[in-house]
């Protein structure tokens, strides 16, 4: 049953992801979510230069904490805690700030959506490829038509 469930996703895309597939989830997301909290920034004009970049700074850290998510081989480890900072983000920056609504309510929302898509990418069985994405000898080896 197992490797007919398999066979199923297989031919619906559902699959095991490939390299290529792997990458280009995770770098379409941290461009799109890079650009969303780019947005979602706008609303911080009422902070002074210093809350600026204290928010910045800490926000930074979350970027990097989501970043470790697919780069980090304690993953998990990561997970855990880049939902715990998107979480408690908000109250976080409203003591760090001294101030009862720092920052743009919209943070949070998208903090956990782009923490809870990059978890699901990380996650998602993956084939292996003998090869690095990107080597030559990536290019150089024949695609699944030339397999079978």
């Amino acid at each position: 049953m197992d490797g007919k469930m398999q066979r199923v996703l297989a031919r619906t895309g559902l699959g095991r992801m490939s390299s290529g597939e792997y990458q280009a989830n995770l770098n379409g997301m941290n461009m799109f979510f890079g650009a969303v909290l780019g947005f979602v920034l706008s609303g911080t004009e009422k902070l002074n230069a210093w809350q600026f970049g204290v928010l910045l700074t800490s926000l930074a850290g979350v970027v990097v904490t989501v970043l470790y998510i697919s780069s980090s081989r304690h993953r998990l480890a990561y997970s855990l805690l880049a939902l715990f900072y998107a979480a408690t983000f908000p109250e976080i920056m409203g003591l760090l700030l001294r101030s009862p609504e720092p920052i743009p309510d919209k943070i949070r929302p998208t903090l956990l959506v782009w923490i809870g898509m990059t978890v699901l990418v990380e996650f998602w069985a993956r084939e292996r490829n003998d090869a690095p994405v990107g080597s030559p000898l990536e290019d150089a080896a024949p695609g699944p038509e030339a397999r079978q």
